[in-house]
C-alpha cells in the first residue's frame, strides 16, 4: 500500500509542475499515469482514498496562495489560515477521489479503457467548475498554454478538450504499460486511435493559426492602452490616496493618448470610490478623458440605493467613459469571488472577513452583457470573471468584438495565482477568436491575440503601460461561441451510459 501511495502523491506532484508558474507542459502527458497505476486493482475504498490523497497534493501545491490572502488581507494568523485552505484543497481533491473510485467501473486494458478515462475525467472537471457556484481554477487543459498548435481545438471544445487529449495519452501510456505488466497482446486500436487523434488535434491547430492570422487582416483596427498603476494594496481605499491614485492613471492614460491610443483600459477598481456619486471624484476622471480624447473603460465600485426599503446593493462595476469624460455605459460583475467580494456561510466561519476593504458584500448584476463604447461592443470579465468561459462567450455571442478583463491580483502577492490567473485568461480568446485586453492593478497586464499569444505582458508590481494596435473580431462566430460544451455535454453522456452499463452488469452477474 506504501507503494500506492508514494504512487498517488507522484501525480500530485507532476501535475503540479505542469501548471504555472512552472508551466512545463509536457509532464502533464504522463502525470496521471502513476495515479491509474496506483488504484489498479484496488477496491473501491482504497481506489477512493487514493484518488483523494493524490487531489489533496496537487490542490495544496497550486492554491498555497490562499494562506498569502487569508494572512494578510483576511486578517487571519497563519496558523488560522492554514487549515482554511487545506480544508478548500480537500473538498476539490474530492474530486480526484471521485474518479478513481468510478474508474473501477472500466479497468480492463483496451480500446473502452482508452476512452472512459479521459472522458470519466473531463466529467469529474466540469463539475469542479460548476457546483456550488464552481472553481474551475488549475483545470488539466490550462497546463497546456504554451502549447499553441494544441490550444486550437479550444474554439471547438473549450478548456475540456484540453483536458480530454491530455488525459487520453496518459490512458493510452498506462493502458501500454499494464498490458506489457500483464503480458496481454498490444493495444493497438487504442495506440491507432490516440494517434489519429493527437495528430488531427495538431493539424487544425497549425491550420487554424494560418487561417485566423489571414482573417484578422480585414478586421478593424483600434489602437488601445493598457494601464498598470501598481497600486499598493494596502493603501487602495485609503481616501488619503485618491488623489496620488489618479496622478497615476492621468499619467498613463497622456502617455497612451501622445502614442496615439483611442481606448485606454483601466483595471478593476482603479477608482476606488463611488464614481457615480461622487461629483468630484467623477469630475477629475472625466477630466482625464477628455483632456486625454480618449476613451475610458475603467473599474469603480457601484451602488444602488432603494427608498422604499432603504436597502443598499454594492456592486463591482466596469464604466465606459467617452472622450467627452461622459459615462456612457456600466456593467455590474457577475460572478462573484467568496471571501474576496461577500461572505458565504458567515454564521459558520465568523472569524473570516471579506478581503474586499472599503465596500459591503457585493451583489452580482444582471448578466454578461457587453459594454457599448460607440463603435464596438466590448465583453468585460471582472477578475475572477475570467476563468469561467460561458462569460466571455455569452458577451462575444452578443456582439462583443474584443473581450476585457480588469482585475486586481494585488492579494495574491508573489505567489502562483497570477500566472495561473493569466493562463486561464488566455484561453478565453482562443475559445472566441477575439484579442483580449487584461489591465491587472499589480500585474500581469497582458495584450493577447485570437490564437492565444502573449503579444506583450507587464511585470509584476511595476507601473506600466502596454501599447499595440488590436483587431475587433467581424465575422462568423467559433463554434464555441455559438454552442459552447456541447462536447463537454456529449463526454459527460458517453461516461455516464458507461457507468450505468457497469452497474447492470454487475447486477446480472
Amino acid at each position: 500500500m506504501r507503494a500506492r501511495i508514494i504512487a498517488a502523491i507522484s501525480s500530485g506532484l507532476l501535475l503540479v509542475l505542469s501548471i504555472a508558474p512552472f508551466e512545463l507542459w509536457p509532464i502533464a502527458f504522463v502525470a496521471f499515469v502513476p495515479l491509474l497505476f496506483s488504484i489498479e486493482g484496488q477496491k473501491r475504498g482504497r481506489a477512493f482514498f487514493l484518488g483523494f490523497i493524490s487531489g489533496l497534493v496537487f490542490f495544496t501545491g497550486t492554491i498555497y496562495w490562499v494562506v498569502h490572502s487569508m494572512h494578510f488581507y483576511g486578517g487571519l494568523g497563519f496558523l488560522e489560515s492554514l487549515p482554511v485552505m487545506l480544508l478548500l484543497a480537500a473538498y476539490l481533491a474530492l474530486f480526484f477521489a471521485l474518479f478513481a473510485l468510478l474508474s473501477r467501473c472500466c479497468s480492463a486494458p483496451g480500446l473502452a479503457a482508452l476512452l472512459f478515462l479521459p472522458c470519466l475525467w473531463v466529467t469529474t472537471e466540469y463539475l469542479r467548475g460548476h457546483l456550488f457556484t464552481g472553481f474551475p481554477w488549475v483545470l488539466t487543459g490550462y497546463s497546456q498554454v504554451n502549447n499553441l498548435l494544441l490550444i486550437q481545438i479550444a474554439d471547438i471544445t473549450g478548456v475540456w478538450g484540453l483536458s480530454f487529449i491530455v488525459f487520453l495519452v496518459n490512458a493510452l501510456i498506462y493502458i501500454l504499460l499494464l498490458s506489457y505488466k500483464k503480458g496481454l497482446a498490444l493495444p493497438v486500436k487504442a495506440l491507432v486511435l490516440t494517434l489519429i487523434l493527437t495528430a488531427g488535434v495538431s493539424l487544425y491547430g497549425l491550420y487554424r493559426i494560418r487561417q485566423v492570422a489571414e482573417a484578422v487582416k480585414s478586421w478593424p483596427q483600434l489602437r488601445v492602452a493598457v494601464t498598470q498603476g501598481n497600486i499598493d494594496q494596502a493603501v487602495k481605499w485609503d481616501r488619503r490616496y485618491r488623489a496620488r491614485t489618479l496622478r497615476i492613471y492621468r499619467s498613463l492614460t497622456e502617455r497612451a493618448s501622445a502614442a496615439g491610443a483611442k481606448l485606454v483600459v483601466w483595471p478593476e477598481t482603479a477608482v476606488p470610490f463611488y464614481l457615480e456619486q461622487s461629483r468630484s471624484g467623477r469630475r477629475m476622471v472625466a477630466d482625464i478623458a477628455s483632456a486625454s480624447h480618449v476613451r475610458l473603460l475603467t473599474g469603480s465600485p457601484a451602488f444602488d440605493y432603494n427608498i422604499k426599503t432603504g436597502d443598499t446593493r454594492y456592486f463591482n462595476s466596469a464604466y465606459a467613459i467617452s472622450a467627452g469624460g461622459r459615462i456612457t455605459g456600466r456593467y455590474d460583475k457577475v460572478h462573484l469571488v467568496p471571501y474576496g467580494e461577500y461572505v458565504p456561510l458567515k454564521r459558520f466561519m465568523p472569524f473570516i472577513k471579506k478581503l474586499t476593504e472599503g465596500v459591503g458584500d457585493f451583489v452580482p448584476g444582471p448578466g454578461p452583457v457587453p459594454l457599448d463604447l460607440k463603435d464596438f461592443k466590448a465583453g468585460v470579465l471582472i477578475c475572477y470573471e475570467a476563468i469561467f468561459p460561458v462569460l466571455s462567450r455569452l458577451s462575444v455571442r452578443d456582439g462583443a468584438g474584443l473581450l476585457v478583463n480588469i482585475t486586481n491580483d494585488g492579494w495574491f502577492g508573489r505567489t502562483g495565482a497570477p500566472y495561473q490567473h493569466l493562463d486561464m485568461t488566455l484561453l478565453r480568446a482562443v475559445e472566441n477568436r477575439v484579442y483580449l485586453l487584461r489591465a491587472a492593478n499589480t500585474g500581469f497586464s497582458a495584450i493577447i491575440d485570437p490564437v492565444g499569444r502573449l503579444q506583450k505582458r507587464t511585470e509584476l508590481f511595476t507601473e506600466d503601460l502596454l501599447l499595440y494596435d488590436v483587431a475587433l473580431r467581424d465575422g462568423r462566430k467559433t463554434f464555441y461561441t455559438a454552442y459552447g460544451d456541447v462536447f463537454a455535454y456529449g463526454i459527460m453522456i458517453f461516461a455516464g451510459c458507461v457507468l450505468i452499463g457497469g452497474v447492470f452488469r454487475k447486477k446480472k452477474q
